[in-house]
């Protein structure tokens, strides 16, 4: 308060000053409504305080003392009248004396009289003009409307024009206005309105980025001595995007495959609305995240498509709420993408001999290296022999036939896969033909009634059908059939011996007449052939695998059978049956010990043949080691019983040429009679046998192409091979362990034979040496196979046994006719 005071009336001093230097009775003081004023009075008073006397202040030309100081009395009184009652003071403390007025107001404005009377000099006068400044109340700042402004203001668009006035309300004498930027002024030019109003008005013609949170003040002041009147407003604005950029590397996308894309903004206020253009076509899956105050990230999940290749994909950021304030980054996409083929057939219509061209359209990023051919899901390439003529883009069949009618593509391969077209299917115009894998033979029982089913092949299948049937004697057209499309049926019934032949399906479509009739054979039921190529699977000690192939059924499901005969014990060990496929798996067996497998088949009609395989099983391993470890003898006691054992054995050997050389014309002459009789035998047995041979067993060779002294005759009993000679149906069934092998496997030409007796039967004259007519036994054994011969292997014997089919066993590695005399000497059961 204090420092106040001393602002005001430091001025006024220096006014008195001025008044004494100039010799001027009259002082003029300048105060500021509202604050204080300080009149001084008697400016040449220079005694002591204590002389005076009486102090009184008069206003204008009023008669009454508008303020007194008596100092008369012992203690000095102040007196003031209305209007400065209570707010004027007069203080002697200053040299001069000051009258202090507070709070001035303006009608304290006027002139002032100061009359000193002293103790002991002569009144003095003073006259002091008191001039009253009134600061202005406000200022108002409003915009281009008359809307006032203050505080934050806005927000304003970047780039537009902003434009202020400024206005004081009251002051006298009227106020200076102007505008501030802080420190800096940016405009002191005002007026006065018509209504003596003083303006200021400041036009920004561009806001710029500067001018965000820009600060600008108007200020009012009409005197220095009081602060000036101010008003202040804070400029808010929207800013536009200063940058746009794609910020994922630009690469080649592959169609198809999901990529995410970044783009980034920054500058604008508030954050950036960032959309994404495919072309000129908006794409709504992006998402947007502001990472700071002006900087705005947009992410995209985009899928390119095939079309895309070549199409520019733009990321845009604006600032809605300001015009033309877009920017764009653009990026050109390179698509990647599979090879996409479109199969053109250029001939609608094709028959049999036409030819037919294809055309393969590829569509693919990077481009293809080679275009592939398929024919029914099969790659296939030129062939000029075949009439396929392949060139990258085109396919040409010259001369088709039927079997090139199917579904065809081309298929190619660039960096990012393969591609393949959609099926052409090229239908050829054909006769028609017998489909194939259809039943053609069938085996029915006179008046039994079957189906006899024709389909057939053509296109196109509009068909007509005619059936007929061929006996050898005459064709007979059948009319009464039904049909569907390329399917036609007819039920037969076969009534005599001549019923059997061959039924003709012909068939007819607009193309043609079918060139060879689709053949079905009817056949009467019969029993089955025999198995075939049977042989030995897998052999372990007591494990046997046997394995056949099933000859023809008779027209009729079969079952095959496996019967096992222990020929060391002469038993029947076991019996399988098998009714899917000729496999057996023998088990449980003992080891080391020979056995004869007997396989047939049979239906409803009867039974085969048999076949008869001799096997053995093998040793188990502790028996092989003891039989191959035998006693340790020293290389000493070796070379000794070497030596000996030499000259033993060429000892022997001259006793034996000495003794064959004196017995050699003995011998000659009872080979050349024995061998006389065994001719005459064999060729009765055969000729017997040309006559009771199957003619329908295909594997039964005539006997006329056996080598005579070879050659038996051989009759069919429970599908054995027995002879003739000797048999009576009154005898009892023979079972296979009463059959006893006669002689050894011969070969002679190319065929296997071995001949089997029976043992004979006792009579009541036991004591008495007859000579009973042997029964003799084939199987199968005029029909020699060649593959799949399988090695039978036995530890107790040196020599090795081949069994094939039929399986006997060889005695003799050199093929040799075998006597009478050795076939009595060497016998084995099967």
């Amino acid at each position: 308060m204090v420092f106040r005071q001393l602002v005001w009336i430091l001025p006024a001093f220096v006014m008195l000053v001025k008044c004494f230097e100039e010799n001027t009775t009259s002082l003029e003081i300048r105060a500021v409504e509202g604050y204080e004023a300080a009149l001084p009075c008697n400016m040449s008073f220079t005694a002591n305080k204590d002389d005076i006397a009486l102090v009184l202040w008069f206003r204008e030309d009023s008669g009454v003392p508008v303020y007194s100081f008596d100092a008369r009395p012992n203690k000095a009184t102040h007196f003031s009248d209305d209007p400065l009652i209570s707010r004027a003071h007069f203080d002697l403390e200053y040299n001069p004396p000051v009258l202090k007025i507070e709070h001035v107001h303006k009608e304290d404005e006027g002139e002032y009289e100061c009359r000193i009377d002293y103790r002991r000099s002569r009144t003095e006068k003073w006259k002091i003009i008191l001039n009253v400044t009134v600061p202005p109340k406000s200022v108002i700042i409003m915009d281009e409307n008359g809307q006032r402004l203050e505080g934050l203001v806005g927000p304003y668009d970047e780039g537009s024009p902003l434009f202020l006035k400024c206005e004081a309300d009251g002051g006298d004498p009227p106020p200076a206005i102007t505008w501030w930027q802080e420190s800096i002024l940016l405009d002191d030019e005002y007026f006065f309105t018509p209504l003596r109003i003083t303006r200021n008005e400041y036009f920004i013609n561009v806001l710029k980025r500067e001018h965000l949170w820009a600060t600008l003040t108007c200020q009012a002041t009409n005197t220095n001595i009081s602060s000036p009147v101010s008003s202040s407003i804070t400029l808010d604005l929207n800013l536009k995007p200063l940058h746009v950029r794609i910020t994922t590397r630009r690469q080649p996308l592959s169609a198809g495959r999901r990529v995410m894309l970044a783009c980034q903004s920054r500058g604008s206020r508030p954050p950036a609305r960032m959309t994404w253009w495919k072309e000129e076509k908006k794409i709504f899956s992006a998402s947007a995240i502001t990472t700071s105050e002006n900087i705005t990230i947009s992410e995209l999940s985009f899928t390119p498509e095939i079309d895309d290749h070549g199409k520019t994909l733009k990321c845009r950021a604006d600032n809605p709420d300001i015009i033309n304030s877009a920017l764009e980054d653009e990026w050109k996409l390179d698509i990647t993408y599979l090879p996409e083929l479109t199969l053109l057939k250029h001939e609608d219509y094709v028959e049999e001999g036409n030819n037919v061209h294809f055309e393969c359209i590829v569509k693919a990023n990077p481009l293809v290296s080679e275009i592939n051919w398929q024919f029914n899901g099969k790659r296939f390439v030129s062939n000029f022999s075949k009439g396929i003529i392949i060139n990258n883009h085109t396919l040409e069949l010259q001369l088709v036939k039927r079997v090139m009618a199917g579904r065809y593509r081309c298929e190619a391969t660039n960096v990012e896969g393969h591609g393949i077209s959609e099926e052409v299917i090229l239908r050829i115009n054909h006769t028609p033909v017998c489909k194939e894998g259809q039943k053609t033979i069938y085996v029915v029982d006179p008046n039994e009634s079957i189906l006899v089913t024709c389909d057939i092949e053509a296109t196109p299948p509009n068909v007509s059908y005619k059936w007929f049937f061929n006996n050898s004697l005459e064709i007979i057209e059948i009319t009464s059939f039904k049909r569907n499309g390329t399917y036609t049926e007819v039920y037969y019934q076969p009534d005599t011996l001549y019923s059997y032949g061959v039924l003709y399906c012909w068939a007819r479509n607009e193309v043609g007449s079918q060139r060879e009739p689709c053949a079905f054979t009817i056949l009467p039921a019969g029993p089955p052939e025999a198995l075939k190529n049977c042989g030995v699977a897998n052999k372990s000690t007591a494990r046997i695998i046997i394995k056949c192939e099933p000859g023809y059924n008779g027209g009729l499901e079969q079952t095959f059978h496996l019967e096992v005969f222990n020929t060391a014990l002469d038993r029947l060990q076991m019996n399988l049956t098998e009714h899917d496929q000729p496999l057996f798996v023998v088990n449980d067996l003992p080891v080391g010990t020979s056995f004869i497998l007997a396989l047939y088949s049979s239906n409803c009609k009867g039974r085969s043949n048999s076949i008869a395989l001799t096997i053995y099983t093998l040793l188990s391993s502790r028996k092989t080691a003891e039989r191959n470890h035998g006693p340790i003898i020293s290389p000493l006691i070796g070379a000794v019983i070497g030596t000996v054992l030499t000259l033993v054995f060429a000892a022997v050997i001259i006793v034996t040429i000495m003794r064959l050389r004196s017995n050699r014309g003995k011998r000659e002459s009872t080979e050349g009679t024995v061998a006389d009789k065994n001719h005459t035998l064999l060729q009765k047995e055969t000729d017997e046998y040309v006559e009771t041979t199957d003619s329908r067993e295909p594997d039964v060779i005539p006997a006329i192409a056996i080598d005579p002294h070879v050659r038996s005759e051989a009759l069919y009993k429970d599908g054995v091979l027995l002879h003739k000679q000797g048999y009576s149906k009154t005898r009892p069934e023979v079972t296979a362990h009463d059959i006893i092998l006669v002689g050894n496997t011969m070969r002679q030409q190319g065929v296997t034979h071995a001949e089997l007796s029976l043992p004979k039967i006792p009579t009541a004259q036991q004591g008495k040496r007859q000579d009973s007519p042997k029964e003799h036994a084939q199987i199968d054994i005029f029909k020699q196979v060649q593959p799949h011969a399988i090695q039978v292997e036995h530890e107790d014997e040196e020599s090795h046994v081949t069994a094939e089919t039929p399986l006997m066993e060889t005695f003799s590695s050199k093929p040799r006719r075998a006597t009478f005399g050795e076939r009595n000497a060497t016998s084995t059961s099967v």
